[in-house]
């Protein structure tokens, strides 16, 4: 099976080989892509469509002020999705001498693109099995139907179900003991007293008005 992605100002890239398949029908076994080929055409297609992206993405953010810049080599990363863990080159670029403050002399620009290593998706669904299941069941899963055997581990997918839940928590609200306006228990006695009859006749009142407030008292 042959790739061949076209950028967005119509530049195609090389064909690429992503796959070879050899299929014979023996029995409905046999009928399609197997599990196996299937994850391997995935992960393949992904590198290649993740590898263009990326390259597209570095050239229009290398300049500064007009002025490309200088490169200083780069180092290895891998970015983790559902489709495979792509293995990127992460490029490090001189800065330009005017901007250079006390902070590093180079810059490297997917640490803005991928700041975690991992897709969105990925990290989503990892967060939702685990939340169903053991840790060692949902990376189990995950194996199993994906292309993410690199990496889909208990203690991986620990480590993201909890980032993920502290960074919920830190985007909640301050946690309120009452929504009075003055919640002074001395205050509390002056409210009026909730008895069965009147606590019916409330439920009633709003069952029939469909939850709205205006107009029931008790």
């Amino acid at each position: 099976m042959l790739l061949q992605i076209i950028s967005d100002d119509e530049t195609p890239a090389p064909i690429a080989e992503i796959a070879t398949l050899t299929k014979t029908t023996s029995g409905a076994e046999d009928l399609g892509l197997t599990l196996a080929e299937g994850k391997a055409l995935l992960a393949a297609a992904q590198q290649r469509i993740v590898e263009r992206q990326v390259d597209c993405w570095l050239d229009q953010h290398r300049k500064v002020d007009g002025r490309r810049l200088r490169s200083k080599g780069s180092y290895p990363i891998t970015f983790r999705t559902l489709f495979g863990d792509v293995r990127l080159k992460s490029p490090r670029y001189y800065l330009p001498k005017d901007q250079q403050t006390d902070g590093p002399a180079t810059v490297s620009p997917l640490t803005k693109l991928i700041p975690g290593h991992i897709a969105p998706e990925r990290l989503y669904l990892e967060t939702k099995w685990s939340s169903l299941v053991p840790y060692a069941a949902a990376a189990e899963l995950l194996a199993d139907v994906l292309p993410v055997d690199d990496g889909a581990n208990a203690m991986t997918l620990r480590r993201h179900t909890l980032e993920v839940a502290n960074r919920v928590e830190s985007e909640l609200a301050e946690e309120r003991i009452s929504f009075m306006e003055n919640p002074c228990p001395r205050d509390w006695e002056a409210l009026p007293v909730l008895t069965a009859a009147s606590s019916w006749r409330w439920t009633a009142a709003m069952s029939v008005t469909g939850g709205k407030r205006n107009g029931i008292s008790s």
